[in-house]
């Protein structure tokens, strides 16, 4: 090859068309494509031309990658912070994964999980600068995003994705030159069941009767849990435990967002996104089995489903789609019941529980299941970018959303006053049969009935709990009470605490990145179980 011909061939990866970049024009609020520096543009040339020169250079093919790197790598954004509120929008990194083989993202994808404060500018459809690394390279990458929430909160939940390089061994956030690696995990190719069922967020947990309901319901028709912890009784932490070793569900930890360094003002993330960034988790629960579950529901453990027609979810909701096989989810509306709670474990019934379980006319909406090659991200009760959801008419969630104490006041039924009738949803008794067998292997254990005799008996933060979320949102709502609703969000409840009942809380490492302009990034690793936080959100 001559030198003539080396130049001009490695000149054409500079001098042909660039992979563009999106960087926010603060100024004129658009989105606009990023173009390569001449001065770069030039010392690569002759940065060529001196490696050949000296015989230095490699094959053909590893210069392409070189030059890969060159061209993908962004120029600086354009930002001019006094035109905004705040210096700075401050980014907290929920999760990332890494997924070598994706049926809808593709190969070597990442997945970004994260909580963006989108009233500083908008934040829709930005598309963020990050580094893919391995042993061998170093790419500049691109990672599209979507926005899951609502607009009434100053926090939002997004989930951005990119394709990176095999074997990832780092991955990293970038803007102008700075970077901040971001901890990552490897996405899930095997569950335990076929259906994983995502549970929400639980703080200060305490109804354990509620926790047996969709346990065993779940466990009956061959559903995994997934249940994410903030904060929850000992006693009750130690019962879901003892399941876990049984393999009927699996705990994760569900953070509170911490800034670790900020160098400029921000927004409290906790009091100023959608109830504990809800969407956030099950945003977490999709991506990390993606590509190991046939389907993902995304519940509340008060919304109990039992399949109408066939004996198990996976036959049921196989059925569903073969009705409609272009579904990208099926979504069940809520029926609000209401039940009298069992005293002790010892004499939990689910037969006495269905005797007594009492139906309104009241339906809310609800949550969906969906084929999780089919959605990226998701809201509390779909995505706000799924256009083909299907909606099923019978049956219904069960929403046990009203325990009730037997010869005990019951404040939240005098608040929020529905009208319950006879029960009406079909549950089978042969079902019902079949739990209460399942749950009395359970108490043959005395490690279980040990655990079982420290059980709360009592509501404590129940009471407490929907005094918070009445006044800030179910009131204003459901009941056309006084208050503007804003962003749904109830962080700000005062929770006492109690040495008769002690919590467990979720923790980690939290860190933070340099500062950079226009995106700050947050993130936390090493997540692990804390006896001394107390009960709170």
């Amino acid at each position: 090859m001559t030198s003539h011909n080396f130049i001009s061939q490695y000149s054409s990866i500079l001098l042909g068309p660039l992979k563009t970049y999106t960087i926010l024009n603060s100024n004129e609020k658009i989105i606009s494509d990023g173009k390569f520096p001449i001065l770069t543009l030039i010392i690569s040339i002759l940065f060529c031309g001196i490696l050949y020169k000296y015989e230095i250079m490699g094959s053909s093919a590893t210069i392409t990658k070189i030059f890969e790197n060159i061209t993908n790598s962004p120029s600086p954004p354009v930002y001019d912070p006094s035109s905004h509120p705040l210096p700075a929008s401050h980014v907290y990194i929920v999760s990332a994964y890494y997924y070598p083989n994706s049926k809808s993202l593709g190969k070597n994808a990442v997945a970004l999980n994260m909580v963006v404060d989108s009233k500083n500018f908008p934040v829709d459809n930005v598309v963020y600068s990050v580094i893919g690394s391995n042993e061998t390279h170093r790419i500049f990458l691109r990672a599209e995003s979507q926005v899951e929430g609502v607009p009434s909160c100053r926090y939002t939940a997004v989930m951005a994705r990119t394709n990176a390089v095999e074997n990832l061994s780092k991955f990293e956030m970038e803007i102008s030159g700075a970077t901040v690696e971001i901890p990552f995990k490897m996405a899930r190719y095997t569950a335990p069941k076929p259906v994983i069922v995502c549970i929400s967020p639980q703080f200060v947990a305490e109804q354990w009767q509620i926790f047996l309901m969709q346990v065993h319901v779940t466990h009956q028709f061959g559903g995994h849990l997934h249940i994410y912890l903030t904060s929850i009784i000992e006693s009750f932490f130690e019962l879901m435990r003892e399941y876990e070793k049984r393999k009927y569900l699996t705990l994760d930890y569900w953070l509170r967002m911490k800034f670790a360094e900020a160098k400029t003002p921000f927004y409290e993330p906790n009091s100023n996104v959608e109830w504990r960034n809800q969407a956030g988790a099950q945003i977490d629960c999709l991506l990390q089995y993606k590509e190991a579950a046939e389907f993902i529901a995304f519940f509340d453990m008060d919304d109990i489903l039992f399949p109408k027609s066939f004996p198990t979810y996976l036959q049921e909701f196989r059925a569903e789609w073969q009705i409609d096989p272009n579904s990208n989810s099926i979504f069940y509306r809520r029926r609000e019941h209401e039940f009298i709670k069992a005293k002790s474990f010892a004499g939990f019934s689910f037969k006495d529980i269905v005797s007594n379980l009492s139906s309104s006319t009241t339906v809310k909406r609800g949550k969906v299941v969906v084929k999780p090659e089919r959605y990226n991200s998701t809201w509390i009760h779909y995505s706000y970018h799924d256009e083909n959801r299907r909606e099923i008419e019978s049956p219904n969630l069960v929403h046990v959303q009203r325990p009730l104490d037997e010869n005990s006041d019951n404040e939240m039924t005098d608040v929020w006053q529905i009208d319950f009738g006879a029960l009406n949803e079909t549950i089978r008794s042969s079902d019902i049969e079949a739990i209460d067998r399942d749950l009395a292997k359970i108490r043959k254990s005395s490690k279980v009935m040990k655990i079982a005799s420290k059980l709360p008996m009592t509501d404590f933060y129940l009471p407490i709990v929907f005094e918070c979320y009445y006044k800030s949102f179910y009131g204003p709502v459901f009941d056309h009470q006084k208050g503007a609703v804003g962003c749904p969000n109830a962080d700000t409840c005062k929770l006492p605490q109690r040495k008769e009942h002690k919590c467990v809380h979720s923790d980690a490492e939290y860190s933070s990145g340099p500062h950079m302009i226009p995106f700050t990034y947050h993130f936390s690793n090493n997540s692990f179980w804390n006896w001394e936080i107390g009960c709170y959100q």
